[in-house]
């Protein structure tokens, strides 16, 4: 049903500032503001989205240290607009503030609204403090709540009796209360065509199209604030209007694969039964993805989802360890989220973790728990399993239980990743108490220092040298965080030669094995290409093979290492492994890398075939005597041909697959 127009129409200009300071950091839509914009648009309004983390990524907009804000609030005036309003996380608060002032020094009539996640815990209790750089705040969610706003302003009417908002007025704090639940239904789509969607899609990370379908979480998680945000409150859209977006989307952009943005699509039984239900017979078209608990789902609930169309799942798993699990008040143990790993793995659905580090009382047990959750993730087949350091955000429970532990962080010139020019620091480092985001708890765990460097090496080793930490770990018997603190201590180093030493140190048949191994996974970093660092800073970029290297590689092995990781989930050494092997690694896509493994035989015939042109090595093969010998120079044939982008050729004995991620 069409909203009632205003009187008049204004000009509004709803911005995303920068975030990033690396360009190679991860990239989301705007969803939120086409949330926003879609009631405002109906309604009459005349208006922009200016998003400046887009601008950056396409080079339109290159701000530095000294006209960042002149150069932000210049771009957001553009339009010369009656409001501005300006969506905000918890690290880019300080900026958006900063914006706000300027905004208001520039132009006193054009009126400031913050929302998003940024400002809850924050506001309305700093309101007197930054009076002067936001003239309203909006308390929860906004897609009716500014429109209402946006209303009384074209009409005359008192815009701080519009619920929904904070704000500060003759020296006081007004406020009229909630804006009262909308129901989702109802809201008009986002409105996708005020941003170059297609651009979008290609720049996103991933390469997905994200559908928002609801918000709110019942869950009371001391480290979260999500459920305090939405008054603990699950709202969502129904089947069919989710899925009338679906088709709309596919016949605008062509479309068929997405991901469902809610903070926890499984929270509701009910609800999850009727989506199912009504997706598993209506829904002929589309993949999508969602974010769930591991605890709300169970084996029979992912086969119908895979059913329904489910072909990605983010699942938080936040932590290892029994102790840590119960200080956040997640769940009792580990127990439900191996079931999961388990229960994806066996329906064939992709799925990516994520658990937190840095907890207060985080004992190293603690974090190798944690730790062993991450990377046996991947041995159950997760896409991506990654960590984060506890940050504690205002609002949350964990913030406000130690804020007398909170220690100030070093934002430094990299901003902790976030871009963060230095008046934006000097606000933070002069308001610390409201910026909590920007410290850490530190009581009774290791330094935020440690927890990053721990980050990043988990980073690597899901990509780089797996098998080999797995080995160490599951063979060897050391731990992952002694692994990691032996790498931390020669930093200066490269990876593999302290991995080289701690082999070194390794007794018997676990010293050859692990050099072996060592060996093994060497030549397969041989051909990834160099962009380390942006692989750490973005957990969903591809890993690139460098098509500048050898089209293949082969090692004489003492080990069978193909057979030692044969079985991801657990390594177990046997004494039969200690047999000699010829791997080779080879790339039968620009994209991938593929290792077979060769007999004694057929490693001669390689190295007499590969030299040879394909037609040369089918006349070869063709006059070799019938039998074993015949065989063995076919398959040795086909693997040839397939280092030679044979479109036709199969190797004779892929292991795992691709081997590009591990």
């Amino acid at each position: 049903m069409p909203f009632q127009k205003s009187s008049a129409s204004l000009r509004l200009t709803l911005g995303r500032p920068l975030i990033n300071a690396d360009i190679n950091s991860p990239f989301f839509v705007p969803l939120g503001l086409l949330c926003i914009a879609s009631p405002l648009v109906e309604r009459g309004h005349d208006t922009l989205i200016v998003d400046l983390e887009y601008e950056h990524r396409i080079g339109q907009f290159n701000p530095g240290d000294d006209d960042w804000l002149q150069a932000t609030c210049a771009r957001l005036l553009e339009s010369e607009p009656h409001l501005v309003g300006l969506t905000c996380l918890a690290d880019t608060l300080p900026s958006c503030l900063l914006i706000g002032r300027h905004l208001k020094a520039l132009r006193p009539d054009v009126t400031v609204v913050f929302g998003g996640p940024g400002t809850f815990g924050i506001f309305p209790g700093a309101l007197n403090r930054f009076a002067d750089c936001v003239d309203f705040v909006c308390r929860s969610e906004g897609e009716l709540a500014l429109a209402a706003l946006v209303d009384a302003i074209a009409d005359g009417l008192d815009p701080h009796a519009v619920p929904g908002f904070w704000s500060w007025r003759d020296g006081a704090l007004v406020s009229p209360g909630p804006q009262p639940t909308t129901n989702l239904n109802l809201i008009p789509m986002p409105a996708y065509g005020l941003v170059p969607m297609h651009d979008y899609i290609v720049q996103s990370t991933p390469h997905i199209f994200d559908v928002h379908i609801g918000s709110g979480c019942t869950y009371s998680c001391k480290f979260c604030m999500t459920s305090t945000f939405w008054d603990r409150d699950f709202r969502i859209k129904d089947p069919a209007v989710i899925l009338e977006e679906l088709r709309f989307l596919k016949r605008t952009y062509g479309v068929t694969q997405f991901n469902f943005l809610h903070d926890n699509f499984g929270n509701n039984r009910r609800y999850l039964d009727e989506f199912l239900t009504y997706f598993a017979e209506h829904n002929d078209s589309f993949e999508w993805g969602c974010a769930i608990r591991p605890d709300n789902v169970n084996p029979e609930l992912l086969r119908r989802m895979r059913e329904a169309g489910c072909f990605n799942i983010f699942c938080g798993t936040d932590a290892g360890s029994e102790k840590i699990l119960k200080a956040m008040l997640k769940m009792p143990s580990t127990k439900r989220t191996y079931q999961f790993f388990s229960s994806a793995q066996e329906e064939g659905l992709q799925f990516e973790t994520n658990t937190i580090i840095g907890y207060p009382d985080e004992a190293d047990d603690d974090l190798e728990s944690a730790l062993e959750v991450v990377f046996d993730a991947i041995s159950y087949g997760a896409s991506s399993s990654d960590l984060s350091v506890l940050q504690p955000l205002p609002g949350a429970v964990v913030t406000s239980e130690y804020r007398d532990r909170l220690e100030p962080l070093d934002i430094g010139q990299d901003g902790m990743g976030t871009f963060l020019p230095s008046d934006v620091r000097d606000l933070v480092e002069a308001e610390r108490d409201v910026f909590t985001g920007f410290s850490f708890i530190q009581d009774g765990n290791r330094s935020y220092d440690f927890y990053v460097d721990v980050l990043r090496l988990a980073r690597y080793f899901t990509r780089r040298y797996y098998h080999l930490l797995r080995f160490l770990k599951q063979v060897a018997g050391m731990t992952y965080v002694q692994v990691f603190d032996q790498l931390l201590k020669q930093s200066d180093r490269p990876i593999r030669d302290v991995l080289a030493d701690i082999v070194s140190d390794l007794d018997g048949d676990a010293a050859l094995a692990a050099s072996e191994l060592l060996t093994y996974e060497a030549m397969l970093v041989e051909f990834r290409g160099d962009e380390v660092e942006e692989e750490l800073v973005n957990v969903y970029r591809q890993p690139i093979v460098d098509t500048a290297k050898p089209p293949f590689l082969k090692e004489r092995l003492h080990v069978d290492v193909l057979s030692l990781i044969s079985d991801p989930v657990e390594l177990v050494w046997r004494a039969d492994y200690l047999r000699p092997v010829f791997c080779v690694a080879f790339r039968p896509t620009e994209a991938e890398v593929a290792t077979v493994r060769l007999t004694a035989v057929q490693a001669t015939m390689f190295d007499a075939l590969q030299p040879l042109s394909p037609e040369d090595r089918d006349r070869l093969v063709e006059h070799q005597p019938a039998g074993g010998v015949q065989n063995a120079a076919r398959a040795v044939a086909s693997i040839c041909a397939q280092i030679d982008d044979s479109p036709d050729a199969r190797p004779i004995a892929v292991v795992g697959g691709s081997s590009s991620t591990r």
